[in-house]
């Protein structure tokens, strides 16, 4: 608490005292806006609205000058997340700010509207403890239900909270709230992530209405670092305006401020009592934004618990580039062999790789199971990466024998410290997993008939330790027979993705069925994804596809070219497992279960389609194959890999092989 009094303590006399003379006073309008002024309405001016809605918003009551509070997301984050909110209600407060904006995801929402109304009175009677008006911004946690249902919560929203845009005057500034929900979806930016034509005109004659010197845009999502959507046009509206300072956005819980672009400068705010990401000595910390407005300047300040930064304190290429660093600071080739006759040595190669432009401290180690041992020790486990050094280190691993039981993998850890432009120093910790190969297991000959087939729970899947130079190729196909119900939200049938790598997934995106996408991860464009726009029958049979030559991404269903999308492009690696049946986290666990069965994996690296065929009931191996699991029979446990490349495959939960021919249900449109 006295951290926190010395903050608010120190930003004040930092910006002066004039901005607490400048406090609206109480008025009697209930919601979000229960404490805007101590006038009488009719010297208040509603907000001018771009929807209808029964909640009044009213213009805050004029000052000098004054200074603004902008919270971060809310939601997503446990209970404890509204402490953090208390604690930034108080910092408003102690900082006698004018009036208080929010970026979205007010509420955890995603629910039926009892429990949304009891969340909504929760955070109302949360926020009307402010001292001053707090004005709303819908996010998706604000407006998305379950289960899902036309128009989702937005009426509820707009009778608790207010229009889903609007804007208001205040002094000589200008303030607008804009909606970045419509479609309720935003998985697919270029669909469903762009502004309505409605919208846009409306901002259009907002703007021209208003006589102000400065303008401030507020949004949930930021849109400028969504590819495909048409935020292009809409920063071409602000720009042209000239008045325009700064858009503010959230949903991404991670802060970055990605400059200034035609005079406007762009912020996404990290939480404010939501879920945390990676680097939370930096870029993902609990915090409000502080916006001081006069005239002629304006500042932009950070206020994390018991500190303060400026607007800029995590740029967004160093953002950019910690996640890089986190994603592909370690390589390690090639696996490690297991045999099951007796221990055997291994040369593993660990490359440290230092893709920043700055001097990188760093420490290895490893982390051995029961079992192995360090043949020879590691020559240089500390020191420092120069920029854009890499360093081999060779490691001579003794393995155990394999006995009929999985064997945990050895693993490199890796410690940086990177040094920020504001003197802040974020500490990334990589953990890499040396694949494991088993050898000397009777091969898995291709059979004659498919008898058995791949079960899944929806808790469990098949974990293979598929070395990342699988990627190396730069072009793959992964393909795999498929059957399940039809999944509430996103599975992963086959991937190795983490804003990296491939994969594919069955989704049911928005209002729409369900239906399968490919994706891949090129450097420097994120991800390309190829959807199929309608559904089948699911609980039957079905061969699915999806290649990348190194420009085009196909989907393919039963041998039909369903979707496709170009972007030439270098696939980003990871040193996760391929999962089949979920989706790898962050932390390389599986999430996103398939309830379902899977049937005959197979994964290339080539493209091996570029044009429609007739999918073979049972694939075969040559020498572009790297996975082949035809889930006919295990050894001690393991899935075997009919590929000449020994990729056997382990159990998480409780998959199991069941007797089942998929002769007889040839797939139906």
């Amino acid at each position: 608490m006295f951290r926190l009094f010395q903050t608010a303590v120190l930003l004040l006399l930092l910006a002066g005292a004039s901005a607490a003379q400048d406090v609206p006073a109480d008025d009697t309008t209930e919601g979000p806006s229960k404490k805007q002024s101590k006038q009488p309405e009719d010297q208040t001016p509603q907000v001018r609205a771009g929807t209808d809605s029964t909640q009044k918003l009213h213009a805050p009551a004029a000052s000098d000058e004054f200074s603004v509070a902008i919270f971060g997301d809310r939601t997503g984050g446990p209970r404890e997340g509204l402490h953090v909110l208390a604690e930034a209600i108080r910092m408003a407060n102690l900082l006698d700010v004018t009036f208080v904006m929010t970026v979205g995801d007010l509420i955890q929402g995603y629910n039926r509207e009892a429990t949304w109304r009891l969340q909504a009175a929760e955070f109302k009677g949360m926020m009307n403890e402010l001292q001053m008006p707090w004005y709303p911004v819908a996010g998706n946690h604000d407006v998305y239900a379950r289960p899902r249902k036309a128009g989702g919560h937005t009426e509820l929203y707009k009778e608790q909270f207010g229009p889903l845009y609007y804007s208001f005057d205040y002094k000589w500034a200008h303030f607008i709230a804009l909606f970045s929900d419509e479609q309720l979806a935003f998985h697919n930016p270029a669909k469903n992530q762009n502004m309505s034509p409605q919208q846009m005109q409306w901002l259009r004659e907002d703007l021209a209405q208003t006589q102000a010197e400065q303008v401030f845009v507020f949004l949930h999502h930021p849109r400028w670092t969504y590819p495909g959507c048409n935020w292009p046009e809409v920063h071409d509206i602000l720009a042209a305006d000239g008045r325009v300072q700064a858009v503010v956005a959230g949903h991404i819980h991670s802060y970055r401020y990605d400059g200034i672009h035609d005079g406007v400068h762009y912020y996404a705010l990290a939480t404010t009592g939501g879920g945390r990401q990676q680097f939370r000595d930096t870029a993902s910390i609990h915090h409000i934004n502080h916006l001081r407005i006069r005239r002629k300047r304006w500042t932009m300040s950070v206020l994390p618990v018991g500190d303060l930064h400026a607007g800029d304190f995590v740029l967004g290429e160093e953002l950019d580039a910690m996640r890089a660093l986190a994603r592909e600071a370690v390589h390690v080739t090639p696996s490690a062999v297991v045999s099951g006759t007796e221990e055997r040595q291994s040369q593993i190669g660990v490359a440290l790789q230092n893709s920043t432009d700055r001097r990188l401290p760093y420490k290895v180690e490893l982390l051995l199971p029961d079992g192995w041992q360090l043949a020879a020790e590691i020559t240089t486990d500390h020191g420092e990466l120069a920029a854009g050094q890499r360093l081999d280190l060779p490691l001579l691993l003794r393995s155990p024998r394999f006995v009929g039981q999985e064997i945990k993998a050895p693993q490199v850890k890796l410690t940086l410290q990177y040094p920020l432009r504001s003197r802040l120093r974020q500490e990334i910790s990589v953990t890499a997993q040396i694949p494991v190969r088993i050898t000397g297991l009777a091969p898995h000959a291709t059979p004659q008939a498919a008898n058995k087939v791949l079960q899944l729970d929806g808790k469990s899947a098949v974990r293979i330790p598929l070395s990342a130079s699988v990627q190396d190729a730069g072009q793959f196909t992964i393909e795999c027979w498929v059957r399940g119900k039809a999944p509430k939200g996103r599975v992963g049938l086959l991937a190795k993705t983490e804003s990296s790598a491939f994969g594919i997934f069955w989704s049911e995106p928005g209002d729409e069925p369900a239906s399968p996408s490919g994706h891949v991860h090129l450097d420097g464009h994120g991800y390309l994804s190829a959807r199929a726009e309608r559904s089948w029958e699911w609980e039957q049979w079905h061969h699915l596809a999806s290649c990348y030559d190194g420009e085009w991404l196909r989907l393919f269903v039963n041998g039909e070219q369903v979707a496709a999308k170009h972007k030439k492009g270098r696939m980003t690696t990871n040193q996760h497992a391929f999962y089949i049946g979920a989706d790898p986290n962050s932390r390389g666990e599986a999430v996103s279960f398939f309830k379902g069965a899977i049937d005959d994996v197979r994964v290339s690296t080539t493209a091996r389609y570029d044009a429609n065929f007739t999918p073979r009931l049972v694939h075969s191996s040559d020498e572009h194959t790297v996975l082949l699991q035809h889930f006919d029979t295990t050894v001690g446990g393991l899935f075997l890999d009919a590929s000449a490349h020994e990729n056997h495959g382990w159990g998480v939960g409780s998959p199991k092989l069941v007797a089942e021919s998929r002769r007889s249900q040839r797939p139906q449109d």
